[in-house]
């Protein structure tokens, strides 16, 4: 599928470089030995990786090991303290961007369907400053270079998809943040900079830190750009799938598909609940 339609957009302003071969042929064919980073610090403050996730890390790293690869603890030279402002930042000002598109092209009755969330985003976003957003945008290129400075050292990345086994249905909301957003509302309509003192404060890190959490080791890729990949390789007690993150150098998906391909025939994927 990704063979048939991957390829650059006309007009985008970002273009990767082509593959060399399909993906499939890569999926097909065993990877060279490879020098994997081992990533074990989450990149949001006060997150607490799940012991089963962590013994899943740990298994998939010996597994890996086993098959002739190197594992290597090493960290991205990342400030999570900062990461985690420029990614909020750059986030509710497309937020923004993109509901006044939608209430443009297709009208006002669309953004009452919105969830709280994606509004309250875009009213943080609004209340920030074209300064703010350029601060941030440079925030994401700092994380971008120390990642590939670690990535010419390494083949790619290895580490939890999320911190913990599947959470219930509307355990995740940040309802505190909604409530605060959602009463200061008219301020930040009318310009007063409640956006930045949020931020400034601590307000909005603190509220939504049961969310960002979640993403502690996702975000890396989001922010990078880079390629990466989760593999079903774990089960928790409750039969809940753990997956584990590996993530690539720029341009180079050949390589995550071809060490997805070995660690398939090697029968390390866990079978979903409903094929047992």
């Amino acid at each position: 599928m990704l063979d048939a339609t991957s390829g650059a957009e006309i007009g985008a302003p970002f273009i990767i470089a082509p593959p060399e071969g399909s993906f499939l042929q890569a999926a097909m064919r065993a990877p060279r030995q490879l020098t994997i980073a081992l990533h074990q610090q989450p990149l949001i403050a006060g997150t607490v990786v799940d012991k089963e996730v962590l013994a899943v890390l740990e298994q998939t790293a010996k597994q890996l090991e086993a098959m002739g690869h190197r594992v290597v603890p090493a960290e991205p030279n990342i400030n999570i303290e900062q990461f985690w402002h420029d990614f909020m930042v750059v986030v509710c000002a497309h937020t923004a961007f993109t509901i006044d598109n939608i209430e443009r092209d297709f009208g006002s009755q669309h953004i009452k369907k919105l969830e709280p969330q994606t509004y309250n985003m875009a009213l943080l976003g609004r209340s920030l400053s074209a300064v703010d957003l350029a601060h941030a945008k440079h925030g994401w290129h700092h994380s971008q270079y120390q990642t590939g400075l670690l990535l010419e050292e390494y083949d790619m990345i290895l580490c939890p998809t999320v911190p913990t086994p599947a959470v219930k249905h509307g355990v995740l909301p940040p309802s505190r943040m909604d409530e605060m957003l959602m009463r200061s509302a008219e301020l930040l309509n009318k310009g007063i900079d409640m956006g930045k003192y949020a931020f400034s404060s601590g307000m909005i890190e603190k509220l939504s830190q049961p969310v960002l959490s979640k993403m502690a080791f996702t975000l890396l890729a989001n922010v990078t750009g880079l390629p990466a990949m989760s593999l079903p390789v774990g089960m928790s007690k409750k039969g809940l799938p753990i997956g584990m993150q590996l993530i690539g150098r720029m341009n180079d998906e050949a390589t995550l598909f071809s060490i997805a391909g070995e660690m398939e025939r090697a029968g390390l994927f866990t079978k979903s609940a409903f094929e047992k």
